[in-house]
């Protein structure tokens, strides 16, 4: 574990202040429930020195798996590259999935590597960020509160989730387990998960976390959504902006989120508050007969 943390930490440059953050939120994301890393985590090593990983993250209850791979700079596209996309290729049909599928920032050297090996240009999702001083305000509508996540609330928040996201491209839905181990981790607070209801009803939420940068710490909004029957009401805004608060509360250099490039409403939720495209990430998949 120490060498694939050490590998990491050079990888993001990380200052002293993200330093522990990083760290201990790798290692959580490697025992959270369903990885399982010993099966699912190949290394690259180099004369006794370790280059770089693939992780391979199990949804088979949609049929795939997703995979993550990072090596070395000088050695992207190299044999050693292709040899982890190939194991991890072989761990995802092993494990029963129908496609692997692999995020790459855009452009990257990579993608050469992955067409090679079979995977094509699935899906283009926006890196949008946020940096303004003032945020917008935006008032919920009467009869609706929105208040943290306390202990106990996981069975809600997947519930909330899983109905928000039924559907949604590369959505599998969690499970209660998966939600409480989450819900703890070191980049996560129960400040920062904000549930949305009307009366005792929940009807949405904004589950925000942190990510280490190099000058200092990035707030992210992971995942907002809305159930069905509550949509079109005018609450979107609302739940992001409380979420955005949150983080602007402690002090992040920025705010930033990735969104669907195919889904207009939202990224206009997202720009009339502010964000703006700073990037894309592109999404590669290979069916796996």
């Amino acid at each position: 574990m120490p060498p694939l943390l050490d590998f990491i930490e050079r990888r993001r440059a990380w200052t002293s202040q993200g330093r522990n953050l990083g760290r201990q939120t790798f290692q959580e994301i490697l025992v959270q429930p369903g990885l399982d890393p010993e099966a699912n985590c190949f290394l690259l090593e180099e004369n006794g020195d370790l280059q770089g990983f693939c992780m391979v993250t199990p949804e088979i209850p949609i049929g795939r798996a997703v995979v993550e791979l990072e090596v070395a700079p000088r050695l992207e596209g190299a044999p050693g590259a292709r040899e982890l996309v190939r194991r991890a290729v072989e761990r995802a049909r092993e494990l029963g999935a129908r496609v692997a599928h692999m995020c790459l920032p855009h452009p990257s050297p990579t993608t050469e590597l992955l067409a090679e090996e079979g995977f094509t240009l699935v899906r283009t999702y926006w890196d949008m960020v946020w940096r303004q001083r003032e945020l917008a305000s935006a008032e919920l509508p009467t009869g609706f509160a929105v208040r943290p996540y306390h202990n106990g609330d996981a069975p809600v928040v997947t519930q909330v989730q899983n109905d928000a996201f039924e559907g949604s491209w590369g959505f599998c839905p969690n499970t209660v387990e998966q939600i409480e181990y989450r819900s703890g981790m070191a980049n996560t607070s129960h400040q920062g998960i904000l549930l949305l209801s009307e009366d005792d009803r929940a009807a949405g939420y904004c589950w925000t976390c942190l990510v280490p940068v190099e000058n200092g710490t990035k707030g992210i909004i992971g995942m907002i959504g809305v159930v069905p029957d509550y949509r079109g009401r005018g609450i979107s805004r609302p739940i992001l902006l409380e979420g955005m608060k949150y983080l602007r509360s402690i002090d992040v250099t920025e705010i930033a989120l990735q969104v669907d490039g195919s889904n207009a409403p939202a990224i206009g939720l997202y720009t009339s508050v502010g964000f703006e495209k700073a990037g894309e990430s592109q999404w590669f998949g290979r069916e796996l007969p």
